[in-house]
């Protein structure tokens, strides 16, 4: 970014320039475009699964995770994170094979704040027909240590423990389908680093 602010200045004789290098700069930085945040390493959680169990991050050795940070209530079928799991439920049969697990963890208590019961999370899974597992995170512990303050947020983690690619707001999945493929491409004979 401090790169193109420079240039800018430079370009400042020439407006078309300019304002072309602006526009560019400009729609790098908007929410869901794609952001490379690969030298991350991501912290440990342990969630309860709605349907009962337990999720532990740090438990996936050598698997890619798609953590999506959603909001099941109020739930309307024209929402973002509704629509988001049509997306999601699709990479996950997509993927799956080549190690990829997708999670959901409700994030209802983000905006507006409400923080559904565990029977309005069992009735969501249901509803919305998942065969990912639905994470219940209670005041939005683990959303908030990992920076989440929109719904939806999606984030990509590699089988060694670190960020590589970060989305807010609805992402479509041509876009999640190169990031993975990019992800299970480079994942093979790595160990897992889960929270170190």
């Amino acid at each position: 970014m401090k790169l193109l602010v420079a240039a800018c200045r430079e370009l400042r004789s020439n407006s078309c320039a300019g304002w072309v290098l602006m526009t560019f700069a400009a729609l790098m930085c908007m929410p869901g475009c794609h952001r490379d945040q690969s030298a991350t390493a991501v912290r440990d959680f342990t969630l309860p699964q709605v349907r009962g169990g337990i999720f532990q991050l740090r438990g996936r050795p050598s698997q890619a995770v798609l953590l999506a940070f959603l909001q099941t209530v109020p739930d309307t079928a024209d929402s973002p994170s509704r629509r988001q799991v049509t997306f999601l439920l699709s990479m996950n049969h997509q993927y799956s094979a080549c190690g990829l697990k997708v999670v959901i963890v409700d994030s209802s208590a983000l905006v507006p704040p409400q923080q559904p019961t565990r029977d309005t999370l069992i009735n969501a899974s249901y509803d919305w027909q998942l065969d990912i597992p639905l994470l219940e995170d209670d005041g939005n512990r683990v959303a908030s240590s990992w920076g989440v303050t929109q719904v939806p947020t999606l984030m990509l983690l590699t089988p060694d423990g670190t960020l590589a690619q970060r989305w807010q707001g609805l992402t479509g999945p041509a876009i999640l389908a190169r990031s993975i493929e990019n992800v299970c491409d480079g994942s093979s004979g790595r160990a897992a680093r889960f929270g170190r």
